[in-house]
């Protein structure tokens, strides 16, 4: 069951399941560090997540248990790029995926979705490209319809029409809202490659509002600066540096005070945007 949770994001939850057929008991240690790491991450401290998913992935060492692995390591790197600590994100997903890889456990969609998310917050487009077409080939509907948003995402950056106007399109026949927004910021970059920033500007001040409705904030400033590059394009300089230093001043009370849930941690298992388990 999975975003970016969403974000990215895609929001995943650990669902709870109830058998007649009483399972192996579980490793408390192990769920107690997953569900307070959760918590954490879920109240916007991803700072104090990042400590129970190292204790979590430390205990599935120990069991030597793939699943829990995979899991504990996801989750980690998620955190990780919620601190925005894309490097130390990239380096739990590489031990991740040689735990898994011994294992042989080859379910790891979900994680080249993040690795992909990381990438971008690098500025490594060739990087987060090639992961995302990667995790495209998840069996998951939202992995791919994120991964979809992080190519797109990519491509824009480097003013590829064609590939852009191809994931907007993956993305086009969604009915979930977190990939409709996801969308809707596509088509908006789309309008403006496509030398139309009228219509890229009311799409990404729309999407703006939306973004902030569910508090997805890094998503909305990401609409403000595609609208503010709209501005440009229409000559309105002023409008633009307003519509960016709106973006500035949301960014740097985010970055210096509480931190609050990003939208391109992506959500492997979103509804809003960052996937834990």
């Amino acid at each position: 069951c999975p975003s970016m949770k969403r974000m990215i994001l895609l929001c995943l939850a650990m669902a709870s399941c109830s058998s007649v057929t009483k399972g192996p008991d579980p490793d408390q240690a192990y769920e107690n560090a997953m569900d307070t790491g959760r918590s954490a991450f879920e109240l916007g401290h991803p700072d104090q997540s990042e400590s129970q998913y190292r204790a979590a992935m430390d205990r599935a060492l120990i069991r030597d248990d793939a699943a829990q692995i995979h899991d504990a390591g996801f989750n980690l790197a998620t955190a990780l790029l919620e601190e925005n600590k894309p490097a130390d994100a990239l380096t739990a997903l590489d031990r991740t995926g040689k735990a898994l890889k011994l294992r042989q456990y080859s379910q790891t969609s979900d994680l080249e979705l993040v690795r992909s998310a990381a990438l971008y917050r690098q500025h490594d487009l060739t990087g987060s490209e090639a992961s995302a077409l990667v995790a495209l080939q998840s069996p998951d509907v939202g992995i791919r319809n994120r991964a979809a948003y992080l190519a797109g995402l990519g491509a824009s950056d480097q003013g590829d029409t064609t590939q852009l106007a191809r994931m907007e399109a993956l993305l086009a026949p969604s009915k979930e809202p977190a990939a409709m927004l996801d969308h809707q910021d596509l088509a908006a970059r789309l309008a403006l490659l496509n030398h139309a920033p009228a219509l890229a500007l009311e799409q990404a001040m729309s999407l703006t509002q939306k973004r902030r409705d569910a508090q997805d904030y890094e998503g909305m400033r990401r609409a403000l600066l595609v609208a503010a590059q709209a501005a440009e394009a229409q000559g309105d300089m002023n409008t633009a540096a307003d519509l960016r230093q709106q973006e500035l001043s949301s960014r740097s009370v985010q970055q210096t005070g509480h931190v609050e849930k990003a939208s391109i941690t992506v959500s492997a298992v979103s509804a809003p945007a960052a996937a834990i388990r």
